[in-house]
């Protein structure tokens, strides 16, 4: 069975350029799927990396996404974004954070068989300081999207599939 299929890729575009990709294959529907992913309040009792957005997940809107970047630890890192949407399928912020890093932050949902989900969290990260912390971004990006999906993939189950 797919469900415990999920990949992982980042890759050097050049020194200041870099891209992440993750997906993971959920056993629920692509709407149940949404449902978690946009109840931004439950983020506290299941999320991982990405531990809260503060904010509506609606075109436009201005959220503030709260980051745990080492589970380990109790610092939390907080970025406010403007988002773009399309409803119960996508969405994402491509602006620039810390450091003058341009960030193409992308959550999204996709039909596959079955009634299942593909879930694909993928990222770029550009310009700033990208050619000096590019490298050790990427792996703490990469590590911490996939337990994010990980959490998802578990509480989108836990809810739909009883």
């Amino acid at each position: 069975m797919e469900s415990n299929i999920e990949n992982i890729k980042v890759e050097k575009i050049n020194h200041s350029h870099r891209k992440i990709y993750t997906d993971i294959i959920i056993n629920a529907k692509p709407e149940q799927v949404w449902s978690v992913l946009t109840d931004t309040k439950s983020y506290k009792n299941w999320a991982a990396f990405l531990v809260d957005i503060q904010g509506e997940i609606k075109d436009g809107e201005k959220i503030t996404a709260v980051f745990q970047v080492n589970p380990q630890k109790e610092k939390f890192n907080t970025i406010e974004h403007i988002i773009s949407v399309s409803e119960g399928e996508e969405f994402f912020w491509a602006e620039k954070g810390p450091g003058g890093i341009k960030d193409n932050h992308h959550f999204k949902v996709e039909s596959i068989e079955n009634g299942n989900t593909k879930f694909i969290q993928s990222d770029e990260i550009m310009k700033g300081m990208t050619w000096l912390m590019g490298g050790n971004l990427s792996k703490i990006y990469a590590e911490g999207y996939q337990a994010f999906n990980r959490k998802l993939k578990a509480e989108a189950e836990r809810r739909f599939n009883k």
